[in-house]
């Protein structure tokens, strides 16, 4: 594929070497991609890691800035020409979830300067191996299944359940080898029983004796004129030298119990439930789900794409790349008003950032912070409730100024009385 093939110049540009071969050490993932409910948990995870939003920022001691240059532009909007940033970390949450690991290759252009694409790349076995201090990465891509090995350094790298081995996310084959394959044996099961419920439903008894061939064929007459959905009166009509017995069979046994046995062990390693799949999850339950399982996948994203696309210096003047998401978004109306309104009434947010969380479209003038002025120090509150918060006035609640007025209006209207 082209995007390898301008990898292997890029490499021979830094006289490093990328290597084809047919013979390597591999690891194989098994047959997870294929099991339903894991599907079903990929999915759900991957849809929910891709709404995060990948952002550039240098953090100083002045503060944040979002940076808006190429990079931050690439990781936003499209990472490579093949997939949108959500396509991008779909496929990468996916991987994760099916194997522990994920994978994709950064792409240089010819001096190394610039980053031109970013590529996720699905293996059917990889291996990570060190010659004379540098770290490879060698790998069977899905694509077209060929081995290829590339420096480890230009390689996005996320893990899951990292207990084991030195370079890996341990896979969920082993772990969950005993549920699905006693799920899968359950619904084996449960097909068979469905199948051989339905195989005999009935025996023409013939009261004259006819040949086998002869029997098949009347068979097959009998059926084709009263067993098909065409006989939509579903009635037959019988001489006297044939009777029908019709086989009554109970429905089978299906083992509720012991299928959502082995669905909830599923559910309970990657760490979601029914609700979460459903989508018909409370907002606690999205909050946990959140926390628990897409958090982490974030804050792994965060660290490894600002070391694999930052150099040493570049990470010393503050610049990092960060996932993020608007939790509020899963909230209720009640809930994300609360918070808006919060955060409004403290000048954190502006009326504009307010209409946003709900939804609303911007107004003009609307870039302006409030603030209520009805919080105060708790050192100073009782001098506040006395009208001595600023110092203007005295504890006794006396004002200066307002009696010297209010002693002139008095001496006003007793002259007034005199004359």
């Amino acid at each position: 594929m082209k995007l390898l093939s301008n990898m292997a110049a890029f490499l021979s540009g830094l006289k490093r070497r990328l290597f084809l071969s047919g013979r390597s050490e591999s690891v194989y993932f098994g047959g997870l991609r294929e099991n339903e409910i894991v599907g079903a948990i990929a999915n759900a995870v991957a849809s929910n890691v891709a709404k995060l939003t990948p952002q550039v920022i240098r953090k100083t001691a002045a503060g944040t800035t979002i940076k808006n240059d190429k990079l931050s532009r690439l990781l936003e909007i499209r990472p490579n020409a093949e997939n949108s940033t959500y396509d991008f970390l779909y496929k990468m949450a996916s991987d994760l979830i099916y194997t522990s690991n994920a994978f994709a290759v950064v792409f240089f252009n010819d001096d190394c300067s610039e980053i031109t694409s970013i590529q996720p790349i699905t293996v059917t076995s990889h291996r990570i191996f060190e010659v004379d201090g540098v770290l490879y990465f060698k790998f069977i891509w899905e694509y077209d299944k060929k081995s290829y090995t590339v420096p480890y350094q230009f390689v996005i790298h996320i893990k899951g359940r990292y207990n084991r081995k030195r370079f890996l996310g341990t896979p969920p084959d082993a772990e969950l080898q005993n549920s699905t394959e006693l799920l899968n044996v359950t619904y084996s099961g449960i097909k068979n029983v469905i199948r051989n419920s339905a195989s005999l439903r009935g025996y023409l008894k013939y009261t004259n004796f006819i040949d086998e061939k002869e029997l098949r064929q009347k068979v097959s007459e009998f059926q084709s004129a009263y067993m098909s959905s065409d006989n939509e009166g579903g009635i037959a009509g019988l001489d006297n030298t044939i009777d029908f017995h019709e086989i009554t069979q109970k429905p089978p046994a299906i083992p509720i119990t012991q299928v959502n046995f082995f669905r909830e062990n599923i559910y309970r390693y990657y760490g979601v439930n029914e609700k979460i799949l459903n989508s018909t999850y409370t907002e606690a339950e999205w909050n946990s789900f959140y926390e628990g399982v897409i958090e982490p996948i974030a804050i792994q994203l965060s660290l490894e794409f600002t070391y694999k696309l930052f150099t040493e210096g570049e990470r010393s003047f503050g610049n990092k790349i960060v996932f993020t998401t608007n939790r509020l978004q899963y909230a209720t109306l009640q809930t994300r008003n609360a918070v808006a309104k919060d955060l409004f009434d403290r000048g954190i947010i502006s009326i504009n950032e307010y209409r946003e969380f709900m939804y609303l479209p911007q107004t003009e003038d609307g870039d302006v912070r409030m603030i209520s002025l009805n919080y105060v120090k708790v050192d100073e509150q009782t001098e506040y409730q006395i009208g001595k918060a600023n110092g203007d006035k005295p504890p006794d609640g006396k004002d200066p100024d307002a009696a010297a007025a209010i002693s002139l209006i008095k001496s006003k209207l007793k002259e007034g009385e005199d004359t």
